[in-house]
């Protein structure tokens, strides 16, 4: 991401601010063409999926509301971590039956479940990994 707009803050030079801002872009675009730190990054994030998702799964382990379910806090934050969680997502619902359906959707923006498979979970599961495959963010192993 390069920044181009800056807000000056109070009682710094135009100058220390254009600096700022040039070294905020300069480490940017380092962080993104080193194939080390995209590594360590995407296993801070992946670290960070699976404490919430375990986090989620203990909250709602006896909890039979669907509402409860898609409404609990590490969901949600899973939700705003974006399209950097659809694999391990698609990891999950293929070994397990999460309800990661909600998830999924708020995430992508699509709905690939056929209408006759609503309410069945292995038909909805196996709708989703079809997407998935399609869209090339989840190969079965």
């Amino acid at each position: 991401m390069v920044r181009t707009e800056y807000s000056q803050p109070f009682g710094m030079s135009t100058e220390s601010a254009i600096s700022g801002l040039n070294f905020s872009n300069a480490l940017n675009d380092f962080v993104g063409h080193s194939l080390l730190i995209c590594k360590k990054l995407e296993q801070q994030q992946f670290k960070e999926f699976v404490i919430l998702k375990e986090k989620w799964i203990e909250d709602i382990l006896f909890v039979s509301n669907g509402n409860e379910i898609i409404s609990n806090g590490a969901y949600k934050k899973i939700i705003t971590k974006g399209v950097t969680v659809l694999p391990w997502i698609f990891r999950d619902l293929a070994k397990s039956s999460n309800h990661w359906f909600f998830a999924l959707e708020k995430i992508t923006g699509e709905n690939p479940i056929n209408p006759n498979n609503v309410g069945e979970i292995e038909k909805m599961k196996n709708d989703w990994l079809q997407w998935a495959k399609s869209k090339n963010i989840y190969e079965s192993y």
